[in-house]
């Protein structure tokens, strides 16, 4: 049975996302409702955390959390898998250094530049998330995840993923793997009147990108889209995740296992590729692509 240990660090964020997955968060670069480090590793202790665990820290924006530094470095003895969920944006800040390849950062980008500055809703967020990527591939030893987060608005102002290719040609790096998946519907997009792309268009927009990145023989991470456009994943079988799971959710206030039960869409019921719509919100596990292996993984 394989253990995750998720979590929500602190709520506060430096940046606005349209859709933010987190209507608790307050996006004023302060740290807000923060976990005390003692409190995330007295909570580790108490449940034996070993190096088959991984452990995932999120926010808000963690790299806010007034401790970072002490609870990163002071994963590295677990010898545990750890992923950070991060902006990228305040990276440059912190000495990474120690930190080894068991550590691994999923950084989000939404677009080129003029989209991704207008998705985060702050002017110069691009430069400064790709100023962390910089710094995270050629000065440490982690590995480093780009999560493309397919939106309507790169669908409207680049409709065939042009400029948003360019960009990874030219300056976004990244060294392990690439997430695509698309905006979700949340609160904070609904208030914001941002709807998610249909599953017809992220389907046909997908294509672009997962030709580009599979002819490059990048590791690539699919979940929370429609697959049935990408011919190298509708004509074979996916391998299945081997083991069991189950997700632990942590923050200052709460404590609650993951419900990991598949919710499945309208579409589903006809669709000769439901077996391979999956989503890493609902089952925690993605469709992984790597060097012609198609196969069942955890994001």
């Amino acid at each position: 049975m394989k253990r995750i240990f998720y979590f929500n660090i602190t709520y506060g964020c430096n940046s606005n996302c349209l859709f933010c997955y987190s209507h608790n968060t307050r996006h004023n670069a302060e740290p807000y409702n923060e976990m005390a480090a003692g409190q995330f590793f007295d909570y580790l202790e108490e449940q034996k955390l070993s190096e088959d665990d991984r452990v995932i820290i999120n926010g808000g924006e963690p790299l806010l959390h007034s401790a970072i530094g002490k609870i990163l470095s002071g994963l590295i003895s677990y010898g545990c898998e750890v992923l950070v969920y991060t902006n990228g944006r305040l990276i440059r800040n912190y000495d990474l250094t120690s930190l080894n390849e068991k550590f691994r950062f999923i950084i989000p980008i939404h677009g080129y530049e003029e989209i991704h500055d207008r998705i985060t809703r702050v002017k110069g967020s691009y430069r400064e998330t790709l100023g962390g990527l910089k710094y995270l591939v050629e000065q440490t030893d982690c590995l480093t995840d780009v999560k493309l987060i397919l939106n309507n608005q790169m669908i409207e102002e680049d409709p065939c993923g042009e400029k948003t290719l360019q960009a990874f040609e030219r300056e976004i790096l990244y060294d392990h793997a690439i997430h695509l998946t698309r905006m979700a519907d949340t609160i904070v997009s609904s208030r914001n009147g941002c709807k998610t792309i249909t599953n017809e268009d992220a389907s046909r927009f997908m294509k672009f990108f997962f030709d580009y990145f599979s002819q490059r023989h990048v590791r690539i991470k699919l979940f929370d889209s429609c697959i049935k456009s990408l011919e190298l994943l509708t004509d074979c079988s996916p391998e299945r995740y081997p083991d069991g799971l189950v997700v632990y959710f942590k923050d200052k206030n709460q404590y609650r296992i993951m419900d990991l039960t598949r919710k499945r869409m309208d579409c589903m019921a006809d669709c000769p590729f439901a077996d391979r719509c999956m989503s890493a919100v609902d089952e925690y596990k993605v469709l992984e692509f790597f060097e012609n292996r198609i196969y069942e993984n955890l994001e």
